[in-house]
């Protein structure tokens, strides 16, 4: 494992400096290496917006045994000639010694007033012109703010640089503002959006927000969709992004990365290892990891363990979790995005509420469960197994504490389930740009966002999601399972429509009850109509 983690620290290092870099020279250093080979002719230039420029205009290239060599002089940089601004562009020569000569040449781009980039010509004397201020509110502004004094996120001097660099070429500042003590978290924060949108006097220009606010901030006008930037500063955004960031086929909600798996089932490894059964990572890795197994593993656990304490149990945490990452394991979902329906009272719904009834008649759940951080047993390590997200790994206020090792498995899939592993995801983070603005505001919004992500490829993405797995997981295993599965997800409306999962009329709340109680088909069928109509709103307004 200690091999494995220093060969991805040091492909995830080359990865990070080739990003810095991105293969240019300090426009300031000019490398003519000792040999055979010169380039000369390389002064600055100062142009005017709309002038021809020729980069080998006078630049000629010299080798003291070839003679002549301007035609084998290589430039590389982009220069916009319609846009004022400094550009740096490159010029490479190889001597016949292999030695390959660098020289970089500074073009300054005026105004068609002749200034500078980012000033204006008043009284025949060119002043900077005031930047314009960008406003993204965040919930949290230290984990975004790379100046921020307590600043959580990643490659903070990067970010830094590369805030520094846009403020200045796009001439704007940018501003992180935590959300008011009147929009601390859903409905109000919603609400407070939507007011100052109203009022004419936005809160930001950029929202974060989370996926299942957007029909509330839509219908309330309050922020626009970007799918006509998708094409240009937008083609960043990952597929996954625009699926989750879309209301009636426009995208308002977007981010960087893609998504991934967040929820799955975590174990105590300790206690497992100590009962003799068999280990559930291992299971899954050998496609053992069936409905059948998961029944047979939580049996033979519930056995061992009331055997030593009768307040300890095989699985932990609320029903409602398993049945919504279980459904999809049976070929169901709660809603059919694609068919537009309400499915948690089809037959892979009612199929997995049934399995999970008979587990729970079999005294393998425990009785006083708990979202999120656990019950009071769970965390003292007499529960086996819960479910849970990612991020509790290392969150102080849900596992982070914990005084035992976590495994980790995916959700089992059923028997006969012979499609690809699935995992529904809902509440995503997103940002918003807000409504109100000019065409030419808005687009600079997006722009200034879109340009202040530190974008990865596809490679880049997997692998930097599988450094965070190494460093938060003890065995190899568990990091093997989850990369099986990790970006297997798609898009769950249950959250999404307007009805709190929670409430008295939500599924979550209702379900709950239903598999333990053996009345889940009665119970959905109660609800449906419910869900029906909030759909039918969220789809087709």
């Amino acid at each position: 494992m200690k091999k494995l983690i220093g060969f991805l620290l040091m492909f995830a290092l080359f990865f990070g400096l080739a990003a810095c870099n991105g293969g240019d020279v300090d426009p300031t250093e000019q490398t003519q290496p000792t040999g055979t080979a010169s380039i000369t002719g390389v002064t600055p230039v100062t142009i005017t917006v709309g002038d021809e420029f020729d980069p080998l205009d006078g630049v000629t290239a010299t080798d003291t045994e070839s003679g002549d060599v301007t035609t084998d002089i290589s430039v590389t940089g982009a220069i916009n000639l319609n846009t004022a601004g400094n550009y740096t562009i490159t010029y490479k020569v190889t001597g016949s010694d292999g030695i390959e000569v660098t020289v970089n040449r500074t073009i300054t781009v005026l105004t068609a007033e002749g200034c500078p980039v980012n000033q204006e010509k008043v009284n025949g004397i060119c002043v900077p012109i005031e930047p314009t201020e960008i406003v993204i509110m965040h919930g949290a502004p230290y984990e975004v703010d790379p100046f921020h004094s307590s600043f959580s996120g990643t490659e903070q001097l990067e970010r830094q640089q590369l805030q520094r660099e846009v403020e200045e070429r796009l001439n704007v500042e940018i501003v992180y503002r935590a959300y008011p003590a009147n929009a601390a978290w859903g409905p109000s924060r919603v609400s407070a959006i939507i007011q100052s949108s109203v009022a004419g006097d936005h809160l930001a220009d950029i929202y974060w927000s989370v996926s299942d606010w957007i029909q509330g901030l839509v219908n309330g006008d309050a922020i626009v969709p970007v799918d006509q930037y998708l094409a240009t500063h937008g083609s960043n955004i990952h597929e996954s992004y625009r699926e989750v960031g879309s209301f009636r086929e426009l995208v308002y909600g977007f981010g960087s990365g893609k998504l991934t798996v967040d929820s799955g089932l975590y174990y105590n490894a300790d206690l497992v290892a100590s009962l003799g059964v068999e280990n559930p990572t291992q299971l899954f890795l050998d496609g053992q990891w069936t409905w059948s197994k998961f029944d047979q593993w939580a049996t033979q656990v519930q056995t061992a363990l009331s055997a030593q304490d009768e307040d300890s149990y095989a699985l932990g945490g609320i029903l409602a979790l398993y049945a919504e990452n279980m459904i999809p394991l049976n070929g169901g979902s709660l809603i059919n995005r694609n068919t537009g329906k309400v499915a948690f009272t089809q037959n892979p719904a009612l199929d997995t509420y049934s399995f999970l009834n008979t587990l729970y008649t079999k005294g393998v759940f425990e009785l006083t469960p708990a979202y999120d951080a656990g019950s009071p047993q769970w965390q003292a390590g007499k529960v086996a197994m819960h479910p849970g997200n990612y991020w509790f790994i290392n969150a102080d206020n849900r596992w982070g504490n914990i005084a035992f090792e976590l495994g980790f498995v995916p959700y089992p899939k059923n028997d006969t389930f012979t499609g690809e592993y699935v995992s529904p995801v809902s509440g995503v983070a997103v940002y918003h740009v807000a409504s109100g603005m000019s065409a030419e505001k808005e687009a600079l919004v997006f722009q200034v966002w879109n340009e202040l992500q530190l974008w990865q490829t596809e490679e880049q993405m997997e692998l930097s999601f599988e450094l965070s797995l190494i460093s938060r997981f003890d065995k190899e295993e568990y990091v093997e399972a989850y990369l099986a599965i990790y970006d297997k997800v798609y898009l769950e409306l249950i959250s999404a429509i307007g009805i709190s999962p929670y409430s008295e009329n939500g599924w979550r709340a209702n379900v709950n009850g239903a598999i333990r109680e053996g009345t889940a088909r009665t119970v959905m069928d109660q609800i449906k109509p419910i869900y029906e109509a909030a759909l039918e709103e969220y789809l087709n307004g």
